[in-house]
């Protein structure tokens, strides 16, 4: 199943702080309001990857409801579930890093993407 940003080895990495090292290192030169609206950029595309990673693992459940009603494959769907459940959480915790860190800098369209996070976070 591919993750958007996993490796070849199939491991997802998310939004790694060397990923943010290498976008920031490439605004440099720009001026502040440019940057502003880079950053921006980046976050709400790491706020659709992890919307459409949700819908991929949702239709990827589905899939998975019929080897439920076969015993033998519990322990081999629960530990799916965990994993699924493990890469979500950690999208969502990096996202909000980034937020976080930009918070002066990105003001009110930050605190936007924030409550969008927050409503996607409650309405799964």
């Amino acid at each position: 199943m591919n993750f958007g940003d996993a490796d070849r080895s199939g491991s997802f990495h998310g939004l790694t702080p060397e990923k943010l090292q290498l976008f920031v290192a490439g605004l440099s030169g720009l001026d502040p309001e440019e940057v502003r609206k880079a950053k921006l950029l980046f976050v709400r595309n790491e706020l659709s990857k992890l919307k459409a990673m949700h819908t991929s693992l949702a239709g990827f459940g589905a899939a998975r409801g019929c080897f439920s009603v076969i015993p033998i494959f519990w322990p081999i769907l629960s530990a799916q579930n965990s994993s699924m459940k493990a890469i979500l959480t950690l999208q969502k915790d990096q996202i909000r890093n980034a937020l976080q860190v930009w918070r002066d800098e990105l003001g009110e369209d930050g605190r936007a993407i924030e409550r969008e996070l927050h409503a996607f976070e409650l309405g799964r």
